[in-house]
C-alpha cells in the first residue's frame, strides 16, 4: 500500500484515511513536525489518494493517475517546493500563479490538490493572498501544506487549516532505514539513529559525511587543547554541523553524569564520555549547553561563522579545562 511507504507517523495516517473514507475531507491542512520525518511524502500520499480513480482503497498507487502524481505529472496536483534550502522564500508570484490554476476545473481528476511544502517560508504578500481561497475553500480545490515551524507561519494561515502533528521517527526505523541502503555499516547506522533527532533526511545525510564527523569525535573525545588546534571549519553550513556535534556530545556527558551511562547516542565513545562526566560539574555542563544554543542560534541570524566557530571552541576548551581544575 502507498501509505506503507510514509515510515511510522501512524496517528497522522490514521486520521486522513478515516477522513477519506468518511468523505469529510477538510479544505486544508498543514502537516507539521520535525524536518524528515515524512511530512511531505504524506502530503504527497493525501494528494495521490484525493484523485485517485481506483473504486477501492485509495491511493491504490496502480491506476494512471496515481503512477501521474508519482511522477509529478498529473495535471490537477500542483506542487510549490521550493529550491534554495530553508532560506528560499515562497513568493507572491507562485501563489498567485497557483491560485489561477486553482480557480479553473479540474482537467481530468474530481478535484485539484494544491501542495505547499514549507509553509513557514511563505513571504507575508504571498500568506495574505493565499487567506481568502483558504477561508472559502472551493468544493473542487483541497490544500495540504507541511511546515517544521508552526509558530513561524502566518497564524491567520494555521487557523484555518486542520493541523496535524508528526512526530519524529523512532531509532528503530531510522537505523532499519540506513541499514536498507546498504551503504551503512550496521554499528554506524545505529549511532546515526541516535543522533539524528528521528530526522530520516538528517540521518543520510550524517551518514553519507561519517568519516568526517568520526574526526570531530576524535576531538571532542580528547578534551585537550592540542585537538582543537588544527584547522576549524569556516563556512555557516560546516560550523553548524560542529555546533550540532557539540551538542549532541555535550548532552550524553549530561546524561552520563547524571545517570547511569545507558542510551547514550555516541556509544561506541562511552569510556570518554564517562571520563569527563566523571570529572564534569553538572551545572556547568548546562550553562556550556545553553551557551552553544545561543551561538547556534547567532549563526542562523547570520553572524560571521568564523567567529562562531571560535567562540564555540572557547567554549568547549574552557568547560574541559574547569573539568581537569
Amino acid at each position: 500500500m502507498a501509505w506503507d511507504s510514509v515510515l511510522e507517523q501512524l496517528f497522522a495516517k490514521r486520521i486522513l484515511q478515516a477522513h477519506l473514507a468518511e468523505g469529510c475531507v477538510a479544505g486544508a491542512y498543514l502537516l507539521a513536525g520535525p524536518e524528515g520525518v515524512g511530512k511531505f511524502q504524506l502530503a504527497m500520499e493525501m494528494a495521490k489518494a484525493l484523485v485517485c480513480a481506483s473504486p477501492g482503497a485509495r491511493p491504490c498507487d496502480d491506476c494512471l493517475t496515481c503512477r501521474q502524481v508519482s511522477r509529478r505529472a498529473h495535471p490537477d496536483v500542483h506542487v510549490i517546493q521550493p529550491e534554495g534550502g530553508a532560506s528560499s522564500p515562497i513568493k507572491i508570484e507562485e501563489i498567485r500563479h497557483l491560485l489561477g490554476r486553482v480557480a479553473l476545473r479540474p482537467f481530468s481528476a474530481a478535484m485539484q490538490v494544491a501542495v505547499i511544502d514549507g509553509a513557514e517560508r511563505l513571504t507575508e504578500e504571498a500568506a495574505n493572498s493565499l487567506l481568502k481561497t483558504l477561508e472559502e475553500p472551493s468544493r473542487s480545490t483541497r490544500f495540504l501544506l507541511t511546515t517544521v515551524r508552526p509558530s513561524h507561519c502566518l497564524p491567520t494561515i494555521v487557523s484555518r487549516c486542520q493541523v496535524i502533528r508528526c512526530h519524529p521517527l523512532s531509532p528503530e526505523a531510522i537505523a532499519r532505514l540506513l541499514a536498507a541502503s546498504a551503504q551503512t555499516e550496521p554499528a554506524v547506522a545505529q549511532m546515526v539513529a541516535q543522533l539524528s533527532g528521528g530526522s530520516a533526511s538528517l540521518a543520510q545525510e550524517l551518514a553519507k559525511r561519517w568519516d568526517g564527523y568520526r574526526g570531530d569525535l576524535d576531538r571532542f573525545a580528547s578534551h585537550t587543547a592540542v585537538a582543537w588546534s588544527g584547522q576549524m571549519p569556516e563556512s555557516r553550513q560546516d560550523v553548524g554541523k560542529l555546533l550540532d556535534g557539540l551538542l549532541a556530545w555535550l548532552r550524553d556527558v549530561t546524561v552520563a553524569a547524571t545517570a547511569q551511562a545507558v542510551g547514550l547516542a555516541h556509544a561506541g565513545y562511552a569510556d570518554s564520555i564517562e571520563r569527563l562526566a566523571a570529572r564534569v560539574d553538572v551545572d556547568r555542563c548546562v550553562d556550556a549547553g545553553l551557551a552553544l544554543v545561543a551561538l547556534r542560534e547567532s549563526l542562523e541570524q547570520y553572524a560571521n561563522p568564523k567567529l562562531v566557530a571560535a567562540l564555540a571552541r572557547e567554549e568547549w576548551l574552557a568547560l574541559t579545562a574547569a573539568t581537569h581544575g
